[in-house]
């Protein structure tokens, strides 16, 4: 198979947009971030977020976890912004987890390296927030589980827009989010 045709119907299998001004995309805007997160839009209509657009960046980097994990549970935080009814997912980081065939327990070290890795972040010009967490189900399907709801509903009560990612990392699944 041609290797263009394979790459065509990858991107139709899998939705893949291309955007025309990436730098448009990735750029950060402090002013208008302030804004939409005093608005909170999503308070007053729960299917406010119509889109979600995760950087090749932060899918690498969530999936080499994921697969690092082997039959473990890993988990981490997605760095991005929200534009309009979309949360775009620009980065995302590993956290220093006690992970099980089933759960992920963060511990005291893994808030600590949280604080540190964000912080560090906007010292170095990556200015945006952390909207979301993802973790690994290895092997046994893409939902959230009753801990994976309590653990999203804890992070909503503290922080908004907070979005849950879910990742397959055996092989016999092809990439689902």
């Amino acid at each position: 198979m041609d290797t263009n045709i394979a790459k065509k119907t990858w991107e139709m299998s899998n939705s893949v947009e291309t955007v025309q001004s990436i730098d448009d995309l990735y750029k950060y805007n402090k002013k208008q971030q302030q804004d939409i997160l005093t608005a909170k839009p999503w308070e007053k209509d729960p299917h406010y977020f119509k889109d979600m657009k995760v950087s090749a960046l932060a899918l690498l980097k969530m999936v080499m976890h994921a697969r690092s994990g082997g039959t473990l549970e890993v988990m981490g935080l997605l760095l991005g912004k929200v534009d309009a009814n979309t949360m775009i997912v620009m980065d995302s980081f590993a956290l220093p987890v006690e992970g099980t065939e089933t759960r992920v327990n963060a511990q005291a070290q893994a808030y600590e390296y949280m604080a540190a890795y964000t912080e560090s972040a906007k010292t170095v010009g990556r200015l945006e927030n952390v909207i979301g967490w993802y973790h690994s189900h290895p092997g046994y399907g893409c939902w959230l589980s009753g801990i994976d709801v309590s653990t999203q509903m804890l992070n909503q009560q503290f922080q908004e827009p907070f979005v849950a990612i879910v990742v397959i990392s055996t092989a016999r699944y092809r990439l689902v989010v």
